[in-house]
């Protein structure tokens, strides 16, 4: 009789160990570990988007205000972090123009080099390449004067998605080493929110 309980506990014991490892690989198989066409696509627009504001913000006329907020695509912690953020950038882009004019437009193209996803969590791994324009005439770039200034720098950028589907962008990295000269649209390195 010993026996036979002892067979019928270890049959329990295999059986509910299964039956975890089963959950456990069931669990795992429905946390997505790739990104659907349509997702990329709206993480790499809404991340040129968030960049080509930043860009914006140093090239706005001195009379311009107020500030404007953050996008509404941003998680609330990281919408504090970024109106301090923006009226520094605004700031600066005033001291900029007081100095030498400034700049007068900014153009923005992202390139995404990876993406991570972990669940509802996706970091995007990508390129930021910006051009800054000088207010210039045709005449002075044609003598020779750099109609722009162009920066590429490396972002880690952090989405996660709410339970109604929409992506909020959670942290902003930027890939800079001590010592590298932060490009205008940088005011604190590196910054996660």
């Amino acid at each position: 009789m010993h026996a036979r309980r002892s067979r019928i506990r270890a049959l329990a014991a295999t059986l509910t160990a299964a039956l975890i490892a089963g959950a456990a690989a069931a669990s795992a198989a429905s946390v997505p570990r790739t990104l659907a066409v349509a997702d990329r696509a709206e993480l790499s627009r809404l991340a040129q988007s968030y960049l080509q504001q930043r860009a914006d913000l140093v090239t706005r006329p001195a009379a311009q205000s107020p500030v404007p907020e953050p996008p509404t695509t941003v998680t609330p912690s990281m919408r504090a972090g970024l109106r301090m953020e923006f009226a520094a950038l605004v700031r600066r882009g005033r001291a900029y123009q007081q100095a030498d004019g400034g700049y007068i437009r900014a153009t923005v193209e992202v390139k995404v080099n990876d993406t991570v996803v972990n669940g509802r969590t996706v970091s995007l791994h990508i390129t930021e390449d910006t051009r800054l324009y000088h207010p210039l005439t045709p005449v002075q770039v044609t003598e020779g004067a750099p109609e722009y200034e162009e920066y590429a720098l490396p972002h880690t950028l952090t989405f996660t998605r709410t339970p109604s589907g929409t992506w909020l962008l959670a942290s902003d990295r930027p890939e800079l080493n001590d010592g590298d000269l932060a490009p205008s649209t940088q005011v604190t390195t590196p910054r996660t929110a």
